[in-house]
């Protein structure tokens, strides 16, 4: 009877090293899966520069229909600036604390308004923003010698003025913010 219960508990004393055993290998797993996952910064400048460029273009057209106040009879308001349209749109360019340099601007827009008489030159132009982020636009995607810090986003729209003329308008949105979402 003694040899029974021995070989019973020298059975219990293996099944726990392999209990043992298993615990460790699926709690590792769990930490790698968790590590992996959460060391990778989310890049959501891209996302940001499209809700940008549709925050813009709301405030240009309603419903197909460029806003009166871009205009001033038949011509466009060459008063209204940059900042005037930043205002104008309630576009906010404040970055919070960790997201790149706080003195710095960290976004870039440009519209321009195009006749379809003529697409090759835009017949009004408006930006504002830090334009230092304009140029990473130049910058190809696929480029090995230089690289992008910011986020382009261009957004192409057709509306109608009060007089029915057709224009085609191209919102350039940049989102830098490389401090925070660029890893080295």
């Amino acid at each position: 009877m003694k040899l029974k219960t021995m070989n019973k508990k020298g059975a219990d004393k293996i099944l726990t090293i392999y209990w043992f055993v298993i615990l460790t290998l699926i709690a590792g797993g769990i930490f790698a899966m968790v590590y992996v996952f959460y060391s990778t910064p989310y890049d959501v400048r891209g996302i940001e520069g499209e809700i940008f460029a549709e925050r813009i273009a709301d405030c240009i057209s309603r419903q197909g229909i460029i806003d009166q106040s871009f205009f001033l009879g038949k011509d466009f308001d060459k008063s209204m600036t940059g900042e005037k349209f930043t205002k104008k749109c309630n576009l906010n360019f404040n970055v919070e604390e960790g997201y790149g340099d706080i003195s710095q601007i960290q976004y870039f827009y440009r519209v321009e308004f195009y006749t379809l008489k003529d697409l090759t030159k835009a017949n009004y132009s408006i930006y504002d923003g830090n334009i230092n982020w304009e140029s990473d636009c130049a910058i190809k995607k696929d480029s090995k010698d230089y690289t992008r810090l910011a986020q382009c986003t261009e957004e192409r729209l057709y509306a109608l003025n009060q007089g029915g003329e057709q224009y085609l308008i191209r919102i350039l949105s940049v989102v830098g913010k490389s401090a925070k979402n660029v890893k080295s």
